[in-house]
Order: C-alpha cells, then structure tokens, then sequence
C-alpha cells in the first residue's frame, strides 16, 4: 500500500546550483525528468503558470539561500511511492554525502530538537535558541551513532564536542521565513 505525499525539508551548509540539486533528485528519487521540478522558492508560481490545470509532479523542489553557517533551504515535496524508496534519514545522509555538506532537518526528534547530518553520516542532536531573527545550534553527538575512532577503543564513551552555528532568517514579503 501507498503512503500519501510527504515533505522533505532541510537547510544545507553548502550552497548548491540548480543543476548539480536536479541531477541528484533525479538520481535520489530514480524518476523521469519530466517527474520533477526544481526552482527558487519565489519564482515557481510565474514558471508554473504554463502548466495544464491539476498537473501534478512526482517531486517538486524549492530552494532558497539563507544566511549565517546555512547557506540555502531545500524543500522537496513528493509522492508517497517516492518517500517508500528514499526515507527522510536516508534522504538527509544521501544529500550530505553527495555535496559534502552539514544538513540539518526535523522529524521524529523529541520537542525542541533537530537533527544534524554531517557528510560522513554521523547524526547530532542539535537544540536551537531562537530570538526571532537568529537561531544558535547546540549539537551533541546521537548515541546510538558511534565514529570509527570509537569502534576502534571498543564503544568507549563518545567526547561530547558543543558545535555552534548561527542561521539569521531572511523575511520575504509575505512574512514567511526561508529557515525553520
């Protein structure tokens, strides 16, 4: 049985060119060209307007830059066979992976909490301070995802390191912020 649509949120700390985020999508997801589109997140509604009433696509991608340590948003809305194939974890690893990039996304983490995914598929929890217009991170380490060195010591105690990032929002028009 098919799930329903799904949404795959995330800011990334690396700042990637419609191209390079299309190709991977389509290579992601395993669909047609013509199953997604990809655009800024202010500018889709004037390249829609072309389309047949209804028309629906398999994923549908906007992005936007962001200030501080997070360089763009990517907002992926797709169907629900797409999200059986490409979960939201592996989504976030694979986007990390592929562009060497720090990702951070929200989805099953206790109250107040978001997930970070580093390149290297190492997952922290991160908290975030909010004043309104800039957001600070405090990430510490999963326990459940432990780095080489600590395989190596034998599951020895994870050193807990406090990163910190800063993510100001940029405020469109309309009032809606292009951060989480």
């Amino acid at each position: 049985m098919s799930r329903g649509a799904d949404g795959y949120d995330l800011l990334s700390s690396r700042r990637v060119p419609p191209e390079e985020l299309r190709a991977f999508l389509l290579d992601c997801f395993e669909i047609s060209d013509g199953e997604l589109y990809v655009g800024r997140a202010h500018a889709s509604r004037e390249e829609l307007r072309d389309l047949p009433e209804g028309f629906v696509f398999a994923a549908f991608c906007t992005h936007d830059e962001v200030s501080g340590h997070f360089a763009m948003t990517v907002d992926v809305g797709i169907e629900g066979r797409l999200a059986e194939r490409v979960g939201r974890l592996e989504f976030a690893r694979r986007f990390a992976a592929h562009f060497d990039a720090y990702v951070l996304y929200g989805h099953d983490e206790p109250f107040d909490l978001w997930t970070v995914v580093l390149p290297d598929g190492t997952r922290l929890l991160a908290e975030m301070d909010d004043d309104g217009e800039e957001f600070t991170l405090r990430s510490v380490v999963v326990e459940d995802v432990l780095d080489d060195r600590t395989r190596a010591a034998g599951g020895a105690p994870v050193e807990v390191q406090e990163l910190s990032w800063v993510v100001v929002t940029e405020h469109r028009r309309d009032g809606d912020q292009l951060a989480p």
